[in-house]
């Protein structure tokens, strides 16, 4: 017979051999990230993938967006699940007047300080931090237009009637492509000089009927437009600089204007929710993303342009995305001019183009 004690030496080893891969499993954390769900097989390989092995935690993606998740995150409150959120500035600024964010701390960001000035900070209230810039332009048919394209104004021809996509008004860039064909428009009456930025886009919303009429359809998602232009739906449309890897690989004869009117830039950003309890965990991950190695690493496969001023990027990288001499020409809107004005916007939008 074995003895008592030999016997407790064996039970107490396997209650510790069951209970070591428990320990291990209990200290991988997770974080919910807010996030749109474009370009995620890129953000795997050189975000979310090295960061889980750095900092031993597993990675649960939201994705939608930006009016989906913002409208998610209001209805769950102080019981959401996420932690940080990345949201185009317009909806940063929406979510941080609800209260739905925590102020970062730049103490805890080290990469903070290689940030341009104008991304460290966007709102000024450390509702979070920016981490790419967009801008919005156009781009065409060089094969189908022959005249090309250089105004905003030139979404209204008739030479382009029913094959013109223009983003939708709930989504970030929706309000900035009106004000600019308002700018443009404005700017067709002067002899000479440039007009102000009109949020109120008067002259375009007068033309607006005459645009829908050049729609085939408008677009909520970048891949939406991506599609579009594959399928030679569309011809010419403004789009965002980080869908211009994708919208190259169409294979079409594409080519890319700035506007005379300009173009319009605004950083996307990442915050850390008011309901969450992993601070650290969050900052960290900011402090990741805005970090050379990725800044670099997102902007050589199209996706992100940089805000980290230490990354240098070669000319024809450059030429594609917000960066370079682009960022001294990019016209900003103010965010606060374009939220009070947007419920409003949405009711007309919709009285012009659902019919």
């Amino acid at each position: 017979m074995r003895s008592k004690p030999l016997i407790l030496l064996l039970l107490a080893a396997l209650v510790l051999g069951l209970a070591a891969p428990m320990a291990v499993a209990q200290d991988t954390q997770t974080l919910t990230v807010s996030i749109w769900g474009f370009n995620l097989d890129v953000l795997e390989e050189n975000v979310f993938a090295p960061f889980e092995e750095m900092h031993n935690v597993d990675i649960v993606l939201d994705t939608g967006n930006n009016s989906d998740r913002l409208a998610r995150l209001q209805a769950e409150g102080e019981n959401t699940t996420i932690d940080v959120v990345h949201f185009a500035t317009q909806f940063t600024h929406l979510a941080s007047e609800a209260g739905l964010l925590q102020p970062y701390n730049p103490d805890l960001l080290e990469n903070l300080d290689e940030v341009y000035d104008w991304a460290q900070d966007p709102l000024g209230n450390q509702a979070g931090a920016g981490y790419t810039v967009n801008s919005l332009s156009l781009i065409y048919r060089a094969d189908q237009i022959e005249a090309g394209i250089s105004s905003w104004a030139d979404l209204l021809r008739d030479d382009v009637a029913g094959y013109v996509s223009i983003p939708e008004m709930s989504t970030t860039f929706g309000p900035a492509a009106l004000i600019m064909i308002d700018r443009a428009l404005a700017m067709a009456d002067m002899e000479e000089g440039e007009a102000e930025i009109n949020y109120d886009a008067d002259l375009a919303w007068e033309a607006l009927p005459q645009l829908a009429d050049n729609l085939v359809t408008t677009y909520i998602r970048s891949s939406e437009l991506t599609t579009l232009v594959q399928e030679e739906e569309v011809w010419v449309a403004p789009y965002a600089s980080f869908a211009i890897g994708n919208l190259m690989n169409t294979g079409h004869d594409l080519s890319t204007v700035v506007p005379e009117e300009g173009v319009v830039g605004q950083t996307n950003m990442i915050s850390i929710t008011a309901a969450t309890d992993k601070v650290d965990l969050a900052h960290a991950y900011i402090d990741w993303f805005i970090s050379h190695d990725v800044q670099e690493a997102e902007a050589l496969d199209l996706i992100d342009s940089p805000v980290n001023a230490t990354v240098e990027l070669p000319e024809d990288i450059c030429a594609l995305l917000t960066c370079g001499e682009m960022l001294d020409t990019m016209i900003v809107l103010d965010q606060a001019e374009v939220s009070d004005r947007l419920a409003d916007w949405l009711e007309r939008w919709n009285e012009v183009m659902v019919r």
